[in-house]
């Protein structure tokens, strides 16, 4: 192998093999190398990007939005997750103030909601899988689906306190108010999520 040429800029001087100058070179030196090295290490092109990135991150970017399949159901989605908020306040409304027949309007008024509120959750299964999307990827679905899983069980639970002894029953009923209340406010919360979910789309 052939030695460094004399007086080589890259390293220190040779001769015959042997090393003649440890110095460094000077700082001079070594801010030309630093500049044609930034200069051949520009960023790659944006078609290259493109063509490396994954295909789900560019089908969910925000600068797409939302595809059509999701922004045609997404009103009729949206409408019957308020509405059934609506209803179930109202029905916790009328079990607090226990006016005349407030028992038969609260089991209405409970039965609706949750009927709707299933209704919304089977709007957006459809609505996703019409879209080619996955079920289940962000927190507004998981939520969703607990929460239509509470609005299942408390009625049940309000059937069963109906029926049973003095002391389970006001047990049950005890929590019955509390899944009530907490499906309200998961309720209010993930309709918040969906409006940020639209909103950023």
């Amino acid at each position: 192998m052939n030695p460094l040429p004399r007086n080589s800029s890259f390293g220190p001087e040779w001769k015959g093999g042997s090393v003649l100058n440890q110095n460094p070179a000077p700082w001079g030196e070594g801010r030309k190398i630093r500049r044609r090295i930034r200069s051949n290490l520009r960023p790659f092109p944006p078609s290259i990007l493109l063509l490396t990135a994954p295909a789900g991150a560019l089908a969910t970017s925000p600068n797409q939005g939302l595809s059509s399949e999701i922004a045609r159901l997404a009103p009729y989605h949206a409408s019957l997750a308020v509405l059934a908020f609506l209803l179930l306040v109202w029905g916790m409304t009328v079990a607090r103030r226990k006016g005349p027949g407030w028992l038969k309007k609260h089991r209405i008024l409970g039965i609706s909601g949750a009927a709707l509120a299933v209704s919304a959750m089977a709007v957006a299964a459809y609505m996703v899988s019409a879209a080619s999307q996955e079920h289940l990827r962000v927190p507004h679905a998981y939520l969703g689906s607990f929460i239509v899983l509470l609005l299942i069980v408390n009625p049940l639970l309000g059937f069963i306190q109906l029926r049973v002894g003095t002391d389970l029953g006001r047990r049950m009923r005890r929590v019955h108010r509390f899944l009530g209340r907490a499906a309200l406010l998961l309720m209010a919360l993930n309709i918040l999520f969906g409006m940020i979910i639209v909103g950023s789309a």
